[in-house]
């Protein structure tokens, strides 16, 4: 049984699916999570697919994905205000709360998860997926060049928010039941979701001008070959910046004079010269071959790739299946495999203990237990104040994850080495155009925008794990460190000699967290992945691009800042488990389950109902209208009526009429007329007056803004919660950067610095950690050891 939050009790008063995943990861870690629900049933209740096709409070696939591990009880026959006076945590998504939140004792926990926060301009405007992917950029750089911008799939703000609303509310209870100060946590969707894509923004708004082609690949060009490629049975993606063995790899997929074109073999290469050859002959290689031949072809050659796959390959996976992934849950007297464990912790499994409730089930059965609170020490400090994390993350998923620690109070240490800095601070890339300043000394390793947006509040230093020096001062600092994290190949710590079992001869309440592409154990898992080969693996690409069309990858990496999440969900639940019983355990998170978790409910709509679901476009199975419609000056509004009352608010400022629509199953059944009613009547309106207006009105709407704008002059509300906020490095200079996605509202704002310069902390640190002096730090740095400068 997990011991993490066995003795905590969550209170789930949620009718978003954001906030109702944060509640249900309470519960698959143990605790007792009690859903309060009207006699209508939770929001999700109501939300296709429905098993077997079949409408019906306990038939919906979503509900009995998100709502496991829960008890029910009807709203109406409890005293609510003592239910909350035993919780622990209580969970809203309401701008509004109940008046028996008051009841919540000094050392509770609430957690208010909302589409844009309980502050700001737009705290009492509605808001979805649809919307918030147009707030944040995502819808900006999904699309194809001048076509309509695209959101995420439909659910993904949902589970991101959720996770990351988790990782706020575990890390506060954390400090709660040690202190005895509870905590107040506002957080946001829309914030949550914009660190999932903002590091492109920097990096362009570092660059400078307005040509940056933002993500990794999009916005695209359609009919150009690639991110994916399509075989003769799917579509795969290739790695090919990334390819170590260029020339095996291209003889293996028979383009020799590619694999032989010496302008293309350096890596750097690849990224100076044109591109249109190498992706036309990966088209033409790539056609009439197996997708799966060309992905093991590839993955011997250590040379990453990815192949689409979906809900039905998802749930037959050897990989999944040999690390227990798939699991069953019960809906309506009928067994649905779906996703199961994110992330793995050896001595706090993940368990599907209970199938979703039926409505009120547990009404009887739940009593408003007395709980002693515990008495608050007169110091307040930030959650994770205390808590040490040494690590050799990298990139994008393990410093997000890292990060997220750093920017509740932990002091996070990442070590580099002079010989290999983190490939997020562009090794070999000059200083952007738009930062070059003569009047100072500028390291190009220190002015990189992903770098800078993912690492804040950490400190750096440099020290090389080759060398037996260099492994005898890591060991001599082990002991003062809670926690190990790394996100390299599984084999790598191991062949340091650095094991769970060989930390804890030195320090036996470390905890050891790693990430990886597939995980430490499985048949792919010495296999190296990246976020552009996860995201097809992983079935995202599958449900993601315009309706009717092939998949296609999303225009970021959004697999690593969502894997990120999940790691520091998992340490933050393995410190609690280490308060309770004071063992401490390995952490195993593969990014591939990670986000296979976020189309769970896909997975369950083919075990249940056969249906394959492919893309949507911009819309919603449900609600109609529901899409991104074009406006005046080139600009675009997304726009949702999530209720028969925003309907008729929609219809009245339209002179639509009301009654050729009157309810939702109507407006989707129609919902092409519909769209183009309202794509005739935006087309004349100036998009960001318009979005305001039918916001006020109760609709979710939305400008779709500029992607780079979005990050260098941020909005009102962003600067008025203090998520965009000025940081000034010391090489960088002043630019507005995203922090924590939420806001703790009983403590103390702590601190933002800036990501670290390369090696800043090392002498700083040995002289804490060790005990070294000037002279021993200065014979380090001759050895190669350590030091601020790449050799």
């Amino acid at each position: 049984m997990s011991r993490a939050f066995a003795d905590i009790r969550v209170v789930d008063l949620s009718d978003r699916l954001s906030a109702a995943f944060a509640a249900r990861l309470f519960g698959d870690f143990g605790a007792d999570v009690i859903l309060v629900e009207s006699r209508a049933g939770h929001a999700l209740r109501a939300e296709p697919p429905y098993l077997h096709h079949e409408p019906g409070v306990e038939r919906s696939l979503l509900h009995g994905y998100v709502n496991w591990n829960k008890r029910s009880v009807d709203l109406h026959a409890v005293d609510l205000a003592s239910l909350i006076a035993s919780a622990h945590v209580v969970i809203t998504s309401g701008a509004e709360t109940p008046d028996e939140l008051s009841a919540l004792p000094a050392d509770g926990v609430h957690l208010s998860l909302t589409p844009h926060g309980l502050t700001g301009p737009l705290a009492a405007f509605p808001g979805n997926n649809l919307t918030a992917c147009a707030r944040v950029g995502w819808a900006a750089i999904n699309r194809y060049q001048d076509e309509t911008p695209l959101q995420l799939p439909h659910n993904q703000t949902g589970y991101i928010a959720g996770v990351s609303g988790f990782v706020a509310a575990a890390a506060a209870l954390l400090r709660a039941r040690r202190t005895g100060h509870g905590e107040r946590i506002d957080a946001s969707e829309i914030e949550a979701l914009a660190n999932t894509c903002a590091p492109w923004a920097t990096l362009g708004n570092f660059i400078g001008g307005d040509n940056f082609a933002y993500g990794p690949y999009g916005p695209r060009e359609r009919g150009r070959p690639g991110p994916l490629w399509q075989a003769k049975n799917g579509q795969i993606n290739y790695g090919y910046g990334d390819w170590g063995f260029w020339t095996d790899a291209m003889t293996f997929l028979g383009l020799d004079d590619l694999a032989q074109d010496e302008t293309y073999i350096p890596q750097w290469g690849r990224n100076q010269q044109p591109q249109a050859p190498v992706r036309e002959g990966l088209a033409a290689a790539t056609a009439d071959r197996d997708k799966w031949e060309l992905f093991y072809g590839l993955l011997d050659r250590r040379c990453i790739a990815g192949v689409v796959q979906n809900a039905e390959e998802l749930l037959t996976s050897e990989h999944l299946q040999t690390r227990d992934f798939i699991v069953q849950a019960r809906i309506a007297e009928h067994d649905v495999a779906t996703a199961g464990a994110p992330v793995k912790l050896s001595a706090t499994p993940w368990r599907l203990r209970r199938s979703a409730p039926t409505l009120g089930q547990d009404t009887a059965d739940v009593v408003a237990r007395e709980r002693l609170t515990q008495r608050a020490d007169a110091a307040r400090s930030l959650p994770l104040h205390g808590i040490r994390v040494l690590c050799f993350t990298q990139a994008w998923a393990g410093t997000y994850g890292t990060e997220l620690l750093a920017l509740l109070g932990a002091d996070v240490v990442q070590i580099e080495t002079v010989k290999r800095p983190d490939v997020w601070r562009g090794a070999g890339s000059p200083v952007p155009p738009g930062l070059r300043n003569p009047q100072i000394k500028q390291n190009p390793l220190n002015t990189n925008g992903m770098y800078n947006t993912v690492n804040l509040n950490k400190r750096a230093i440099t020290l090389d794990m080759s060398q037996p020096r260099g492994k005898e001062l890591f060991w001599q600092m082990v002991p003062n460190f809670d926690v190990i994290a790394d996100n390299f190949s599984p084999h790598v710590m191991a062949n340091w000699g650095i094991t769970l079992e060989t930390l804890h001869e030195v320090n036996p309440a470390v905890i050891m967290a790693s990430v990886s592409g597939y995980g430490r154990t499985g048949p792919l898992a010495e296999y190296a992945a990246n976020g552009a080969t996860t995201e097809p693996m992983a079935g995202l690409s599958s449900l993601h691009g315009y309706e009717g069309e092939a998949g296609q990858n999303t225009g970021g990496l959004i697999p690593d800042p969502i894997t990120g999440c999940h790691l520091a969900a998992a340490i933050i639940t393995a410190l609690h488990h280490r308060e309770q019983t004071g063992e401490a355990q390995r952490i195993d998170a593969g990014m591939l389950e990670a986000v296979a978790v976020g189309i769970g409910d896909a997975m369950a709509e083919f075990d249940a109902n056969a249906d394959l679901r492919g893309p949507r476009g911009n819309r919603h199975p449900r609600i109609a209208p529901h899409n991104i419609y074009a406006a005046a000056n080139g600009e675009w509004v997304a726009l949702a009526a999530e209720s028969d009352a925003a309907f008729a608010a929609l219809a009245t400022h339209l002179e639509l009429e009301v009654e050729r629509w009157p309810t939702m199953a109507d407006r989707k059944a129609d919902e092409a007329e519909l769209d183009r009613h309202i794509g005739a009547w935006m087309r004349d309106q100036d998009a960001a007056g318009t979005a305001t207006t039918l916001g006020r009105l109760g609709l979710a709407a939305a400008r779709v803004e500029p992607f780079l704008d979005i990050y260098r002059h941020p909005s009102e509300h962003f600067r008025s919660r203090g998520f965009l906020i000025d940081v000034t490095h010391p090489e960088c200079g002043t630019h507005p950067l995203p922090t924590a996605p939420w806001v703790l509202r009983d403590t103390p704002e702590g601190e933002i610095r800036p990501a670290p310069c390369f090696g800043q902390h090392s002498q700083e640190v040995f002289e804490a950690e060790l005990g070294l002096t000037a002279d021993d730090y200065k014979m380090l740095v001759e050895q190669g050891l350590t030091g601020t400068e790449r050799v």
